[in-house]
């Protein structure tokens, strides 16, 4: 394990004492970030005491990877955000046998990306991450209760585990344990789950491919080689497929 990985577990430990969240919930996410300094079996534990989390569900490697560990701590219910703009029509049997795979109950929400499809992609007024981004979060804590699970892999810290109001508390789950993309792989591995993607979706690709504008995806993807959340490698490659990928 790295310093830095070490480092961030540390601040994860240090974090859990300050949340008012149940005593038997704290005590079991504490043992998992002492054995997470050793191993990757970490999320293998026996929990009864589960309380309902909400999961926000893309089918990439950080969303199912954070369904994969929630799920041993919470009742898991899972919401996929579906707009054409995003996903093909396919893309919807992929989830659903996904989250059968998984094992957890999904909610499929039609989500109109429309204004954020004309004004990036058409009229080329912004790059579509940030907003598409916001607008899936908010559908998706709207629907929350207790608890609201996210793949982000670099809110590290206090942006780890935190209160968004008086009922409900964001964990962004690798995060929170300190996860790198190559590690996410590894326990979907051991799960039998292979997912294999290409970087981005249809609305951020038809973008490059109509604007030719790649340099907020570029310093978005640099943005993780830097917290060494991805290797300089995978950076690269998902760079030069992107580059290539939208001539």
């Amino acid at each position: 394990m790295s310093i830095l990985t070490k480092l961030r577990v540390e601040c994860s430990l240090s974090l859990l004492n300050k949340l008012d969240i149940n005593k038997n919930l704290k005590d079991v996410l504490k043992d998992m970030l002492k054995s997470r300094l050793n191993n990757l079996n970490f999320y293998k534990v026996n929990y009864k005491d589960k309380e309902e989390a909400t999961l926000a569900l893309s089918g990439g490697v950080d969303s199912v990877t954070s369904a994969i560990i929630g799920k041993q701590i919470f009742d898991i219910k899972a919401i996929f955000c579906y707009s054409k703009h995003l996903h093909s029509e396919e893309y919807l049997d992929y989830i659903t046998n996904l989250s059968n795979n998984l094992n957890i109950d999904l909610k499929i929400i039609k989500t109109d990306l429309g204004k954020i499809y004309k004004e990036s992609v058409l009229e080329n007024r912004y790059h579509p991450c940030g907003r598409c981004h916001k607008l899936i979060e908010n559908e998706v804590i709207k629907r929350a209760k207790n608890f609201v699970i996210f793949g982000d892999l670099l809110a590290f810290g206090s942006l780890s585990f935190y209160k968004i109001n008086d009922d409900l508390y964001r964990l962004n789950l690798p995060s929170f344990f300190a996860l790198t993309k190559d590690e996410e792989r590894k326990i979907l591995k051991r799960e039998n789950i292979k997912i294999s993607q290409r970087y981005g979706c249809l609305m951020l690709w038809e973008y490059h491919k109509k604007n030719k504008n790649y340099k907020f995806t570029i310093q978005r993807i640099l943005r993780e080689v830097r917290g060494r959340v991805i290797s300089s490698e995978e950076g690269y490659n998902n760079i030069i497929n992107i580059l290539e990928g939208n001539k």
